[in-house]
């Protein structure tokens, strides 16, 4: 079950594929069940694991960054043709599943990477690349900052939030997105498109409003 079984996306930009991202979060907004580097697989349930992989599915690429990757199963490749990967640091877990097939590391630096390297200069201009790729749609699975570095940029077309029925506190834990405020006169602004209530959680997507 999954309440994602028959989305559909509006067409691609011509320079950029359609962006959106999906987190699961408990009710105080924190998106890890232990720290940063711990699987978090037991935040969300199996309707959500579901949802997850019903967007997986409909994507052109997947992309992640560097620290989800690392705290998520080796087992785990992605439905989509294209599993991307973004770092600064370089610590990629090697051994992981996610490299087989068409893959590719994300970075500013030049590397020893597991997958072919594909320079970021900046956001808007790499995903100009992926959609010479033939990339429409792009996945995006966290974390933090990685969510902040596309919305901060506004290439973000649409967010989906699961709201898992839990709380985890902490001052300094992630949340949805991290990154640095925008201002009060700044704030972007999205709107609610579709909802389902499965259970104790709650299942949400928003678009982002550009007119």
């Amino acid at each position: 079950m999954t309440p994602y079984a028959h989305i559909e996306f509006e067409a691609a930009p011509a320079d950029r594929p359609t962006v959106y991202v999906n987190m699961v979060a408990t009710i105080d907004g924190k998106t890890v069940s232990g720290g940063r580097e711990d699987d978090v697989a037991d935040l969300g349930s199996d309707v959500d694991h579901a949802a997850m992989k019903a967007l997986e599915i409909g994507a052109d690429a997947v992309l992640v960054g560097a620290q989800t990757l690392r705290a998520t199963t080796r087992r785990w490749r992605p439905k989509a043709r294209f599993a991307l990967v973004a770092t600064r640091s370089g610590d990629l877990p090697r051994d992981a599943r996610y490299f087989e097939g068409e893959s590719f590391v994300i970075s500013p630096n030049e590397g020893d990477y597991p997958a072919p390297h594909l320079r970021l200069d900046d956001w808007p201009s790499l995903l100009r690349t992926l959609r010479t790729m033939g990339i429409e749609r792009l996945y995006v699975l966290g974390g933090s900052e990685l969510n902040a570095q596309l919305l901060e940029c506004d290439l973000v077309d649409e967010l989906f939030l699961t709201v898992a029925p839990k709380i985890k506190l902490g001052r300094d834990v992630p949340t949805y997105a991290g990154g640095s405020p925008l201002p009060r006169g700044g704030l972007m602004d999205f709107r609610l498109i579709e909802s389902h209530v499965v259970g104790d959680e709650a299942f949400l997507r928003y678009r982002r409003r550009r007119d």
